[in-house]
């Protein structure tokens, strides 16, 4: 069994990664999955779920799916059944934004206590790579009807507490993949696409999730009217400062 994504872990030029992804698709999609690439609101959330992020994404879910948060998705699946039937089905982007009227999206890896900065780039940019593949294939792929594969532009966003950084000076290394990846995109798409890439911090007032497991995420963000916890979550969303800004 092989997964689109074998031999990508680590590398960030985008050009070896679209290349060893090339190398491991055989031409055609090994099943023709409905969900790739498909804007969706994964809502559900086990009761007692302890896990922040997934208490962090799947508020985001909620309060979109109330008309709260218009335009966010969560879980969107970036490879499933492209190389093996049975692999990358929980390939995702945490969350997406949509923004219609500009056809523009943001990809978010989102981040709270998990991992480092370097390694949320890697994987935002591998899930941008398969995007860009998926577009380069979409007439032989199962995508009609997505609104993402007539994006215009994409920002890839790596999105945490300022705290996440603290430690990791990773401006340099953030500047020049967005260089990298904005040349491979224009060349890839014959300028039909541009892609950037940008490290985010939530509001220094947004310290802590207001959540402390699923139930509390089905009770204050599924709700008609807004709750004070969902519009802390609203609000820190629209409230993202970038880390290390390039100029």
């Amino acid at each position: 069994m092989s997964s689109l994504f074998d031999n990508t872990c680590g590398i960030e030029d985008p050009k070896k990664i679209y290349d060893s992804m090339d190398r491991n698709y055989r031409g055609s999609p090994c099943s023709q999955s409905t969900k790739l690439w498909k804007l969706r609101r994964r809502c559900n959330i086990s009761s007692h779920n302890p896990s922040s992020e997934t208490l962090l994404e799947r508020a985001v879910a909620n309060l979109a799916n109330c008309g709260h948060m218009p335009g966010w998705f969560n879980q969107c699946p970036a490879a499933p059944g492209l190389v093996d039937p049975y692999l990358d089905n929980n390939r995702c982007v945490d969350l997406i934004h949509w923004y219609e009227p500009y056809k523009s999206a943001r990809f978010v890896e989102l981040k709270w206590k998990s991992d480092d900065p370097s390694y949320a780039l890697r994987q935002i940019l591998r899930y941008s790579i398969a995007y860009i593949f998926c577009l380069v294939h979409k007439e032989e792929l199962p995508l009609t009807g997505r609104p993402l594969m007539e994006a215009r532009s994409v920002e890839l966003e790596v999105v945490a507490p300022r705290r996440f950084y603290c430690g990791h000076d990773e401006k340099e290394r953030f500047a020049r993949v967005n260089n990298v990846l904005g040349e491979f995109v224009h060349c890839k798409t014959e300028g039909k696409l541009s892609m950037s890439l940008r490290a985010l911090a939530f509001p220094e007032s947004f310290v802590e999730i207001p959540f402390e497991e699923g139930k509390d995420v089905k009770e204050k963000c599924s709700t008609e009217e807004l709750t004070d916890e969902g519009q802390m979550v609203r609000d820190s969303f629209a409230g993202l400062t970038p880390v290390w800004p390039y100029s």
